[in-house]
């Protein structure tokens, strides 16, 4: 029952929808967790997936305590796997769509975790810091494009020879990618992700494959000629940042994204322009990053043109008679003679 239908699922995801690669495996990987749960809870044969009801989904969210982030994805990836069943597979389903009786918890915002441009900089040293030059010189663009574009992983090892157009110069100047739900855009290259690039091509051009129409492909080694595969860049982007003594567990692509948005709002750049490079949909996923840092918002404050005069100044302005000294009365603050009593 399961490969059938999760394996058709991600089939559509890939083909149609064009999800990326690490999308596809958590939609599939939280439907297998929920078939062997469905299996450990019955003596016989599981139910079918039409069989299936909101208790079934509360059950096993119940018995696996997921934390809200985890439980929000659990609920989103049956929602999806159940809107395919019934649209595109067409499956007689009692009741519709099962996962929509299920409420999404309301998830803290969580600010992303970004590197500082120092930390950026130990990790591009000791990412070209190879025993072999050309691994060092491959380590080292891929980081650098990486941050120095913002593109997702996916974007970045799906671009082809052809989308990169040159300047006069013949050094790149802007890429075309395609990011998530198939969407067409145009990056265009930073200092940092010109000069990795440009670097990466020459490269490219001595020791790669001319017949293989992928910009990233392994240049040496058993696999010379493929795609550089995800698995790659995440196992190699924890290997060098744990020699640039930087937290390995937490570095990952993606925090390059993170650290390239970070950089450019707190440089000064609109998020409309943010949200542009970054290829988001709504702006509303862009926000994120406007909770910037304490020093840049002490720098806004002291920004502001200061149009007050000086407490003293300001005082004596407002006498009428020059400055009032402690304890002197000027003729109106003289005191008003008491009424004689009546007799």
């Amino acid at each position: 029952m399961v490969d059938t239908a999760v394996e058709g699922f991600a089939h559509y995801l890939t083909s149609d929808e064009g999800r990326a690669e690490g999308t596809v495996k958590q939609y599939t990987a939280d439907l297998r967790m929920f078939h062997r749960w469905l299996n450990s809870q019955s003596t016989g044969l599981p139910p079918a997936w039409e069989q299936l009801t909101a208790q079934h989904i509360r059950g096993f969210l119940g018995a696996q305590k997921f934390r809200p982030h985890r439980n929000h994805r659990v609920i989103a990836s049956l929602r999806k796997f159940y809107a395919y069943l019934l649209e595109i597979e067409k499956r007689p389903i009692l009741g519709g769509n099962p996962a929509l009786e299920l409420k999404r918890p309301k998830l803290p915002q969580r600010l992303p975790k970004h590197l500082t441009i120092p930390e950026v900089s130990r990790l591009l040293e000791k990412a070209f810091d190879e025993k072999r030059p050309t691994v060092g010189l491959r380590n080292w663009a891929l980081l650098a494009f990486l941050y120095g574009t913002g593109l997702r992983i996916s974007e970045m090892l799906n671009m082809q020879l052809s989308s990169v157009r040159y300047d006069g110069n013949g050094v790149p100047h802007s890429i075309t990618v395609i990011g998530k739900g198939d969407k067409e855009r145009v990056v265009i290259l930073s200092p940092t992700g010109q000069r990795a690039l440009y670097q990466w091509l020459k490269h490219r051009m001595l020791e790669g494959d001319p017949a293989n129409t992928y910009v990233w492909i392994y240049t040496l080694g058993g696999k010379h000629g493929e795609r550089i595969r995800d698995r790659t860049v995440q196992l190699m982007i924890k290997e060098v940042a744990g020699r640039a003594g930087l937290d390995a567990a937490k570095i990952t692509p993606h925090k390059l994204r993170h650290s390239f948005a970070t950089a450019l709002v707190e440089s000064g750049r609109s998020l409309e322009e943010v949200q542009k490079m970054l290829g988001h949909a709504s702006i509303t996923t862009t926000v994120i990053y406007t909770d910037v840092s304490a020093k840049r918002l002490e720098e806004v404050a002291r920004a502001l043109p200061d149009v007050m005069m000086s407490p003293p100044s300001v005082l004596d302005r407002a006498a009428p008679n020059g400055p009032v000294r402690t304890g002197e009365r000027k003729p109106h603050d003289q005191p008003k003679p008491k009424p004689k009593p009546r007799a």
